[in-house]
């Protein structure tokens, strides 16, 4: 696929497999954004329930960052799509919980944030795993297309939901806007227990906590991985600033149920709009450029609505709003799943969606704050100065282009044979690389080390140092920890193609291959 010519034609659409992954997570977001707009509406209604608006998208975007990280940890580790379809019964019987205590009347503003929240469990382990799928479905080159399908599939729904959910509020109670939000996630039950299995990508060697925190230690240790959190966290914290107010400046403005939806609509379509452009942006700027723009766009937004007179006004500014939020999010996530292995990548993915939805729930949060503090407009003008700074930040610290990077895995490791019993392979585990440089490489060595290191610390490594052996110029010790033998094996097994590449400019400067060593643990008492 090329250009915008490929999102319109859909050229990953053709794939069957892509395409069914592209109706789950329609579906799956169809019902997250129909529930929303009854929820607000239905605390405007309820007296003194006005302040509890903002939370609505607190309650939506907090428990999926809490529990973004345990989902991807079971999205490596399991069949993801037995993981979905477990999640979405869990789902289905909240919602049908949340229908009958709206229609028999027994709804209170807390427990319907609660319920919310229960919901907003379930779209971490859905969107995280199903997020996942998607460099396993598509060519390398297709990713960013795709991505930008997935977008107008998450970003539709924007349009739908709130149309869907404001016409209903007009005609019929909140109970009834609220069941609307079921057939979709039938829908999703029924085609996903109609994709094929899609087994775990590593085997399960290591706990449950030591997978979390592998994830979160391969993020740590990858600068590109760490411009793209913040970027995804600094937006997100801005851009609530209008999401989150809207129903209040919707009201502020005289509008009816009918008309909330609408406006909140066109941050769908603004959003759709972005993913078709997105593309053919693509081609003439470099997604570090996109994304500082991006922000730029989202500030201007912010402004808009501050000095909104209108309904018309606020409209604009929230489909510019939208437009903005495709064209960063989906930059970043685009590059997200470009640049993380296979073996890593529900982790991975899930740490930027606990980026993306902190910043959601903190933004509401505290733009929620300032607005009851001050008013809606000075809300809205400290969200445009966080966006500008956002955007400066951006353009200071850029991002590296990933396009032509190869992440893919080098294959399966074929080290020493070992002989180790079975206590002694669970031993911490010393290796020691023995490097012999060339005099006139020494500098250059010691620079391209320094990506080494980042490469054993974020495969499983600790402890990582490099030493130069006294009275013998040219020569140099690495020496990094591994928990144990197996560890060691699964380490090496997670190299990936670009990492290899580093290694062999190593090998390159050496006088002779380097010389591995491995020492077990011993432990002397006193």
């Amino acid at each position: 696929m090329d250009g915008a010519d490929g999102v319109v034609s859909g050229s990953p659409l053709r794939d069957k497999r892509f395409a069914t992954l592209w109706t789950c997570v329609a579906a799956a977001f169809l019902a997250q954004w129909t529930i929303p707009v009854a929820a607000q509406w239905f605390l405007v209604s309820w007296p003194g329930g006005d302040h509890l608006v903002p939370y609505v998208l607190v309650a939506l975007t907090f428990p999926t960052a809490l529990l973004a990280i345990p989902a991807g940890v079971m999205a490596d580790r399991m069949d993801r799509r037995r993981l979905v379809i477990c999640v979405q019964i869990g789902v289905l019987l909240v919602e049908v919980m949340l229908v009958s205590l709206a229609m028999t009347g027994n709804l209170r503003p807390w427990p319907l944030l609660g319920l919310v929240a229960l919901l907003s469990c379930g779209l971490a382990a859905t969107l995280t795993s199903l997020s996942s799928m998607l460099p396993d479905l598509v060519r390398t080159q297709q990713i960013p297309a795709a991505s930008a399908l997935l977008v107008v599939a998450t970003n539709s729904t924007r349009v739908i939901g709130p149309v869907l959910g404001g016409a209903i509020l007009a005609v019929a109670s909140t109970g009834v806007a609220f069941a609307a939000a079921l057939p979709a996630t039938v829908l999703l039950l029924v085609v996903l227990s109609r994709m094929p299995a899609m087994p775990p990508s590593e085997e399960a060697h290591e706990r449950w906590l030591a997978a979390a925190w592998s994830g979160i230690r391969f993020m740590k240790h990858s600068p590109a991985a760490v411009k793209m959190l913040a970027r995804g966290l600094w937006f997100s914290l801005g851009i609530m600033g209008l999401l989150s107010l809207l129903p209040l400046l919707t009201a502020g403005l005289g509008a009816t149920s009918a008309q909330l939806g609408l406006v909140l609509a066109m941050q769908g379509l603004g959003a759709v709009a972005g993913a078709v452009a997105l593309p053919r942006i693509g081609k003439v700027a470099q997604p570090n450029r996109i994304i500082w723009s991006g922000f730029l766009a989202g500030a201007a937004a912010m402004g808009l609505a501050a000095v909104a007179q209108n309904l018309i006004v606020l409209g604009g500014a929230t489909l510019l709003a939208g437009l903005a939020w495709t064209v960063v999010l989906a930059t970043v996530q685009g590059g997200m799943q470009m640049y993380l292995p296979a073996w890593v990548r529900a982790r991975g993915l899930a740490v930027l969606l606990v980026a993306n939805f902190a910043g959601q729930a903190i933004g509401a949060a505290a733009l929620g704050w300032i607005a009851g503090a001050t008013n809606l407009r000075w809300a809205l003008l400290v969200a445009a100065f966080v966006l500008v700074a956002g955007a400066i930040f951006g353009y200071r610290w850029p991002m590296r282009d990933l396009a032509h990077l190869d992440r893919s895995a080098v294959g399966p490791w074929i080290g020493p044979e070992i002989a180790l019993a079975g206590a002694e392979r669970t031993r911490q585990l010393l290796v020691r690389i023995q490097y012999d440089i060339r005099d006139d490489a020494s500098d250059e060595f010691t620079i391209a080390m320094a990506k080494v290191r980042r490469i054993r610390l974020r495969t499983g490594g600790r402890h990582w140092r490099l030493s130069e052996a006294a009275g013998l110029p040219g020569r140099y010790y690495e020496d990094f920890v591994v928990a144990s033998w197996d560890d060691h094996r699964q380490q090496m097994g997670r190299l990936v193609a670009s990492d290899r590449e580093i290694e062999e400019h190593i090998w390159s400067m050496a006088e002779s291959p380097p010389v591995t060593h491995y020492a077990l643990r011993v432990d002397v008492s006193s």
